[in-house]
């Protein structure tokens, strides 16, 4: 019987080993390195063998080179270039006369030539420092376009676009996590974990490469980490301590995001706190609960932003009183710590309240965000607000209200005197007790004739009842004409304003305008709605947003009433006006024809399928709609979900609507 022992030929092939020497046995690995492919396990098996290789004192220069070039070429063509960028040059140390690593080093790769390789000082162009002020003006989609161009300023865009850096611990989806771990859907969970496991080694990838490579860890000054998973299986425990040690790496790093669950959150803080304690600016998203910040020691922070949710007490969380106010109460903790520091505050907390003022310094600060409750107990926030913020230039209030507040904004109308971005969003009243007629007419007054104002929201929500609380009517709509520097502009559309008047009310200067309100209106003929609204709106419009709008179809809207967008979006869906975009080639009338069906269609099924995500018994979710019966001449784009809630306003900049929109208070770019 002919038996074979695949383990007599591993152990035949250790005794061969013994026998020789080091330098023979690296000679022997990076023969037998030829046969592997690098990818998967086999790249760290790959990695290793070549370090170990590396670190034979005895290693000739021919090995040395050997070895150098045969992981530059893996990471080639995996498209790690600055690594092997790294590795031909230490083979040409090892080996000057090299063939094999002059021919890669000087191959005509685009990659290496335009980033990596020094460029000649040549006269009579500009200097670095005059393209580096150029590029600093580009969106970053251009600053993407320019790392192909044969340029100083494609090592420069390099530079500017990673100065952010995104690491996604986990894949974004609006799937909860036991249905992603539910036997009854295998291929859905399939999906999502080959797309965690992708994000996971680019992850890994990146951080990999900011511990190796000092140059590109001291480019990177903004940080945003996104998890939107619970570490059950331990994978985020591994990245965490991998950015434990890639951390102290970013020595310029001045900010920092992180959107993950109070059990991936901690961990990262009290890192930071020892890495970076002069942090400059921090934002917490914590989509499960809340944090205990009184436990953070940083006080040197100017940018602080955070957004708690809570849950039910089923899930984990907590949503009673006492525990909004012990959160209430670190939070003002953490907040007198950086009081001296802090130029820009958001909290969005909506069981809580505003923390005490006196933790914070409101003369200091230049924007304000809070969204929460306003009980009748807080009505001391806005009259502080108003009295002692000259320096504001932002204030952002989307609030539950219960409280009277029309006579401080009477009171103290020529107060807030560099304010250019105002935004007041009343999602209701806490106790239904809300009865101040006076409030929405006493905010136009305060607005009106400020000439600087460069975005403004006026919005109330929970119905036709909180409308006549406030005093939200057609009369408000009567202070836009006086915001003559009006770029971005949201609104509740009142039932008893005609939209043929109510159009040529809106400043033309306005870029960006989003409209609401029209479920509370009972909006019965919106084709002719939009039919009188269209002569009126400023030809100059790039983004029209309609919260709840009862048109299925999005190209409806562009053809009958903004024919001049080159963005709108309807529920939660984005959708690009190609035909509108500068140099956009169109299509042939038979082309048209071809698929435009195909077109009107696909809108409608987006619009249908994100019924899901739209209140309960909006009219966009009820409208029927036959893909038959429309046609449209416009070529509409929809963004996909990555787009929409990670590049927003990359987007927005790159189709020029960026003017027309507030400060993000969550990003660090502020205006």
């Amino acid at each position: 019987m002919n038996i074979f022992n695949p383990k007599i030929l591993d152990a035949s092939i250790r005794d061969v080993s013994l026998c020789l020497s080091d330098n023979q046995k690296a000679d022997l690995l990076l023969y037998a390195l030829n046969s592997l492919v690098y990818e998967g396990r086999s790249r760290i098996v790959f990695e290793n063998a070549i370090q170990s290789c590396l670190q034979v004192t005895s290693l000739s220069p021919e090995n040395t080179a050997k070895a150098r070039i045969l992981r530059a070429r893996a990471r080639l063509n995996t498209g790690s270039i600055f690594g092997a960028q790294e590795d031909l040059h230490a083979a040409l140390a090892a080996e000057p006369s090299n063939p094999e690593a002059t021919a890669l080093l000087h191959r005509r790769s685009v990659n290496v030539e335009k980033l990596l390789a020094p460029k000649p000082v040549i006269k009579g162009q500009f200097s670095v420092e005059i393209w580096r002020e150029i590029a600093s003006f580009l969106p970053r989609r251009d600053l993407k376009t320019l790392l192909f161009v044969p340029n100083p300023l494609s090592r420069i865009a390099c530079q500017l676009l990673f100065r952010r850096l995104d690491l996604h611990f986990s894949g974004f989806s609006d799937i909860s996590e036991e249905e992603v771990d539910s036997w009854r859907s295998p291929l859905l969970s399939a999906n999502i974990r080959d797309q965690n496991n992708r994000h996971a080694q680019r992850t890994a990838d990146i951080l990999t490469r900011v511990i190796t490579d000092t140059s590109f860890a001291s480019v990177v000054r903004t940080l945003r980490i996104f998890s939107f998973r619970s570490d059950k299986d331990g994978s985020n425990s591994f990245q965490i301590g991998i950015l434990s040690n890639a951390l102290p790496k970013l020595i310029n790093l001045r900010n920092v995001h992180i959107t993950a669950p109070i059990d991936g959150t901690m961990p990262i803080l009290e890192i930071l706190q020892i890495s970076h304690p002069r942090l400059f600016g921090l934002a917490l998203q914590i989509p499960n609960g809340s944090l205990d910040l009184s436990t953070l020691t940083f006080q040197n922070l100017a940018h602080f932003a955070y957004e708690a949710s809570y849950v039910s007490d089923a899930a984990g969380g907590s949503n009673s009183p006492s525990s909004a106010s012990s959160d209430s109460s670190s939070l003002s903790t953490f907040l007198s710590q950086n009081r001296a520091t802090l130029r820009t505050i958001s909290i969005e907390n909506p069981m809580s309240t505003f923390p005490a003022t006196s933790s914070i310094s409101i003369r200091n600060l230049t924007h304000i965000g809070y969204m929460g409750q306003l009980p009748a107990t807080s009505g001391q926030l806005i009259p502080d607000v108003l009295t002692h913020g000259r320096q504001l230039e932002c204030l952002n209030l989307t609030v539950l209200l219960d409280c009277t507040l029309s006579p401080y904004f009477r009171s103290l109308s020529t107060s807030l005197p560099f304010l250019r971005y105002f935004t007041l969003c009343i999602a209701g009243s806490i106790s239904r007790q809300l009865n101040d007629r006076d409030l929405l007419p006493s905010i136009a007054d305060f607005l009106r004739n400020r000439k600087d104002l460069r975005t403004l929201t006026l919005t109330v929500g929970g119905g036709e009842s909180v409308l006549r609380a406030t005093g939200f009517d057609a009369s408000i709509w009567g202070v836009l004409p006086s915001l003559t520097s009006l770029l971005g502009l949201t609104i509740t559309y009142p039932k008893d304003l005609a939209p043929g008047l109510g159009a040529w009310l809106i400043p033309r200067t306005v870029l960006s305008l989003t409209l609401d309100g029209f479920a509370a209106a009972s909006l019965r003929e919106p084709l002719a709605f939009l039919t009188q609204l269209r002569p009126g709106i400023p030809s100059g419009l790039l983004f029209i947003t309609l919260a709840d709008f009862p048109l299925p179809f999005p190209a409806q809207v562009v053809e009958n009433g903004f024919p001049m967008v080159r963005l709108i979006r309807m529920g939660n869906n984005y959708f690009t006006v190609l035909n509108n975009i500068p140099g956009y080639p169109g299509r042939n009338r038979h082309h048209h024809r071809h698929n435009s069906r195909r077109s009107s269609y696909s809108h409608y099924s987006s619009s249908s399928s994100s019924s899901h995500n739209s209140p309960a018994g909006s009219p966009m979710t009820s409208t029927p709609a036959d893909p038959d019966t429309f046609l449209s001449p416009y070529d509409l784009e929809q963004w996909s979900k990555r787009r929409a809630v990670f590049h927003a306003r990359e987007w927005f900049e790159w189709l020029g609507c960026e003017p027309g929109e507030a400060p993000d208070l969550q990003e660090f770019a502020l205006k």
